[in-house]
């Protein structure tokens, strides 16, 4: 499957306007009685979408708005109150300054809570949570790392072969921190619209194996995102 790519060159603030436009056009072709469920990374490339979204949100209908369920992509196993939290960063840049406008309530979020506790330090519960309200992304947020890594999954990583629409632990990220958590690939590839960045120039080896059709899944795991209904990636690279 292919994917639709807008080109940031020169003026990445307004592509990723055109992304949040379409991200929200999305929610809007759902009906109230289907869940709206947003699936959101951390990393620096999201940085500047979440500006977008928190910009476009102010045109955006409040009944609409206020649908929307927020859960993450990936997170570190730390406590939510860490500076290597993903949800601190998005909470920061996103959502508190959509509580703050009164577009969206505390309920509308979904941090995944760290339990060392739990064998799976909570990714069933988390998983459950998924599914009482729909149980997919109805849009998931990626962010490409440089050796093509999406959310927690890397090239190679036994977190691959997962199956099952659910969140997934493990110990041993090639990048660090170790201990993470993320999306399955089927969580991933179920979204009705998967939105790839593709950002700077240490993204260039990734972006390349992203669009060569000899590279497989397992060596640049961004391609998952090809197998959503839909994929729309923004990148600056050529």
């Amino acid at each position: 499957m292919s994917a639709t790519v807008i080109r940031a060159q020169g003026n990445l603030e307004g592509a990723l306007r055109q992304v949040a436009q379409k991200i929200f056009a999305v929610c809007k072709s759902k009906s109230r009685e289907e869940p709206l469920v947003v699936g959101l990374c951390g990393g620096r490339s999201v940085v500047g979408l979440l500006g977008a979204l928190q910009a476009e949100s102010v045109d955006q209908p409040r009944d609409l708005l206020g649908r929307i369920q927020f859960f993450m992509v990936d997170e570190r196993l730390v406590p939510l109150t860490d500076e290597q939290s993903n949800y601190g960063g998005l909470k920061r840049l996103l959502f508190d300054k959509l509580v703050e406008q009164g577009a969206i309530s505390e309920s509308q979020l979904h941090p995944f809570v760290t339990d060392p506790a739990q064998s799976d330090f909570g990714c069933s519960g988390y998983s459950d949570e998924l599914r009482s309200l729909g149980g997919t992304f109805t849009v998931v947020v990626l962010g490409v790392g440089e050796d093509g890594h999406i959310a927690g999954l890397f090239p190679h990583h036994p977190a691959l072969a997962q199956s099952g629409e659910t969140f997934v632990h493990f110990h041993d990220s090639p990048k660090a921190p170790a201990d993470r958590m993320s999306a399955s690939p089927a969580l991933i590839t179920g979204a009705e619209l998967s939105v790839i960045l593709a950002l700077g120039e240490g993204k260039r080896a990734a972006w390349a194996a992203f669009n060569d059709d000899s590279v497989a899944v397992e060596a640049c795991p961004s391609k998952l995102a090809l197998k959503a209904g839909a994929c729309l990636v923004v990148t600056d690279l050529e």
